[in-house]
């Protein structure tokens, strides 16, 4: 669909950048695109806006159809609407953050249910490297349209927030049952770097536990190698 785009005519695309945490390890799911232009290159999941449609609308249909998943989290992250930024024409992107659980996807890419491939994200949020799981390495450039642009600025808006909102909690697996060295996991993925655990965990403490934003549930996480881990519950979860 729209291999060609009407000349003077504007069209609004939206995009979806989908984010999940595995392994310690912060992850985007991309497709390789089948159509010109930029067929056989790696891209997000997009699509055009329907004249009866908003964007908002167009991206939950988008997810919904691709994703069979639920508790998917999804935010507005920008709207892209340089000149060039597409080939075939006039085209402006709203692009959105997806979020969601690594348990909720596992299934899924085990019974290859769905059209994605897995890419670890690595380095700075302007230059990002993106490492495939058949080994397969790609920076910004190697993408199609301006998608290396959205995903560095999806990862530097993800990092910005992480400390002040509770974007972190929605990679948790279990936001009913999660202990502070998984919360410590999420952050340590999304920021790119090792966090000391007991300023980590002094942090968290006062700016969620004591304000009741998250509590200490009577349940235990799994034994390690001292007591178990205690396992907290977001507010309202």
């Amino acid at each position: 669909m729209h291999d060609s785009l009407k000349e003077g005519q504007l069209y609004v695309t939206v995009d979806m950048m989908i984010l999940t945490v595995r392994e310690g390890k912060l992850n985007l799911l991309l497709s390789q695109r089948k159509d010109k232009p930029y067929a056989g290159q790696w891209a997000l999941p997009g699509r055009f806006v329907g004249l009866d449609e908003s964007a908002e609308t167009t991206v939950h249909k988008l997810l919904e159809e691709m994703l069979p998943v639920k508790d998917a989290f999804l935010e507005q992250l920008y709207t892209f609407s340089e000149v060039n930024r597409d080939p075939r024409g006039r085209v402006i992107s709203t692009a959105y953050l997806v979020i969601i659980p690594w348990n909720r996807l596992e299934t899924l890419f085990e019974e290859a249910r769905i059209p994605f491939s897995r890419f670890e994200i690595s380095g700075e949020a302007d230059w990002l490297r993106l490492k495939g799981t058949d080994g397969t390495i790609l920076t910004g450039g190697d993408l199609a349209f301006d998608h290396g642009r959205i995903i560095g600025t999806g990862v530097q808006r993800l990092q910005g927030k992480i400390d002040y909102t509770e974007v972190g909690f929605r990679f948790l697996n279990d936001r009913n049952a999660f202990s502070l060295g998984e919360l410590q996991t999420v952050f340590e993925a999304v920021l790119g770097k090792q966090l000391d655990k007991s300023n980590f965990r002094r942090t968290i403490k006062a700016r969620y536990e004591d304000t009741g934003k998250m509590t200490l549930t009577d349940r235990e996480g799994r034994k390690s190698r001292g007591r178990p881990s205690l396992l907290y519950q977001l507010k309202g979860e």
